[in-house]
């Protein structure tokens, strides 16, 4: 699923709605009857890199993650310094970001509070940082490959720590492995799937359309979108964090897809357990008879029989 969780102010928010996907299509995969249905809310599932934030872009989230403030001489002051983000989201996302996206001083990373600010505001208020510090964050986003390209500038790649970096990237200093080794395995997804995209998003429309388009089409699979277990809702005029800014929209348009599976998942239940209660003791310790009727007899076993 792609909730959003309240970590950091901005990357934090971002990495959420990123990572989310990557852990719950993952966690499908390795257990493919775990999940019912899947919510995937702007997931960065593609093959090819997005247009900014995977490379040495300065116009990019990674970037802005790394060099970004992390301390400020109150709460008040580090919600003014983000006043141009939260404006733009839901209040009840912007109130919870602000409860929980940031901690006071001091803490191991900046031991001393005040001197941390290098500020001359009321020493009475508390400085704070953020509670998931912006180096965990960068982390929680990116690999580093910084020693794939080697003195002689021929490309090296250490299978022992970079084994899951794609080829094709491969000059590219930091990456995130999910996004393509989830794509190709989309034909196999088998819970269903909502696929809700923001038409201004900044990832890939196109590839991340046609991923939808082969989405549990293949061996192991729901069905995919003829089969309607797969659906695709892009919402006019929205961009990558749509669920903080258009909480309403967002949880409308989710609603309805979970109505609609838990009904059937309601009527599937029903059915497994009306079967079961129909079959005696020994009905659970042996095949039933159709087995023994689509899977004939040895020879061997026919000819003694008929001796007897």
């Amino acid at each position: 699923m792609a909730e959003a969780s309240c970590g950091c102010f901005l990357s934090q928010a971002s990495s959420s709605l990123t990572n989310r996907p990557f852990d719950s299509t993952n966690l499908a995969y390795i257990h493919p009857r775990l999940f019912t249905t899947l919510l995937l809310l702007d997931p960065v599932i593609q093959p090819s890199l997005p247009p900014m934030g995977f490379g040495t872009d300065t116009t990019g989230t990674i970037n802005f993650s790394l060099w970004r403030q992390d301390v400020w001489p109150s709460r008040a002051a580090a919600v003014q310094a983000h006043h141009t983000l939260l404006r733009s989201w839901d209040p009840r996302c912007a109130e919870r970001m602000i409860q929980y996206a940031l901690r006071d001083l001091p803490t191991p990373l900046y031991p001393n509070a005040h001197a941390a600010t290098d500020s001359t505001t009321n020493p009475t208020e508390s400085p704070v940082t953020l509670t998931t510090t912006k180096y965990h964050d960068v982390l929680a986003q990116m690999r580093q490959n910084f020693s794939a390209r080697t003195v002689k500038d021929r490309i090296e790649v250490d299978r022992t720590t970079h084994a899951d970096l794609d080829t094709r990237i491969v000059s590219v200093p930091v990456y995130r492995p999910e996004p393509p080794i989830i794509y190709y395995r989309l034909p196999t997804l088998r819970p269903s799937c909502l696929w809700v995209i923001g038409a201004k998003t900044y990832l890939g429309l196109d590839e991340m359309r046609e991923g939808i388009r082969t989405c549990g089409t293949g061996v192991g699979g729901s069905g995919g979108m003829a089969q309607g277990r797969v659906k695709e809702v892009i919402l006019p005029g929205s961009g990558h964090l749509f669920p903080f800014q258009e909480v309403g929209r967002s949880a409308e348009t989710c609603a309805a897809w979970l109505e609609t599976e838990m009904e059937r998942y309601r009527m599937a239940e029903k059915g497994w357990q009306e079967q079961r209660q129909l079959m005696s003791k020994r009905d659970h310790l042996v095949l039933p008879d159709e087995w023994f009727k689509v899977l004939k007899p040895p020879r061997a076993s026919r000819s003694k029989k008929a001796r007897l």
